[in-house]
């Protein structure tokens, strides 16, 4: 019982951090379309400071969209929670919830704070996605640009993606 405990937490711990790093390298790549990019820049230069920005911790991203005022007040609470969350989970939820291993109240609270990590992470990323699009249609590109462009990065995924 223990060790399946363990599989589904460790399973759990592990699509949270995935979760969280796609929101992290999104939020990266936002505040440089927000704050960095420049008409005609070129996508080699964009690919660099995206590269550069996610370098960059998750509160320093976070820090840097609240100095910028590039997110309403209402997701920046919301990126802030998620932060606090995300710092508890690298750095101390193993050791504040070993308890969990053998209790299932405590097995089940930590799981329900894990599904509640990855809930929140999906609908941030998707209020970013929807910022973005915002953003680059009142910059003047079309829809029918964002979806072929969407469509190519897709199909560039996938190629990269299916086994060989």
């Amino acid at each position: 019982m223990k060790s399946e405990r363990l599989a589904a937490l460790t399973q759990a711990v592990g699509f949270a951090l995935w979760q969280l790093q796609i929101l992290e390298g999104s939020t990266a790549q936002y505040f440089v379309l927000m704050e960095q990019a420049q008409p005609e820049m070129g996508e080699e230069k964009g690919n660099l400071l995206v590269e550069k920005a996610q370098r960059n911790t998750f509160g320093a991203s976070i820090s840097q969209l609240v100095k910028t005022k590039n997110l309403p007040e209402c997701l920046l609470t919301r990126f802030q929670a998620l932060l606090k969350e995300r710092n508890w989970l690298v750095h101390s939820s193993r050791t504040s919830s070993q308890k969990a291993l053998i209790d299932d109240a405590s097995f089940i609270t930590l799981s329900e704070r894990l599904e509640a990590i990855v809930e929140e992470a999906g609908k941030l990323l998707k209020e970013i996605s929807s910022q973005s699009q915002k953003f680059v249609i009142e910059k003047g590109v079309s829809m029918e640009t964002i979806e072929s462009k969407t469509a190519q990065i897709l199909a560039e995924w996938q190629d990269h993606t299916t086994p060989q």
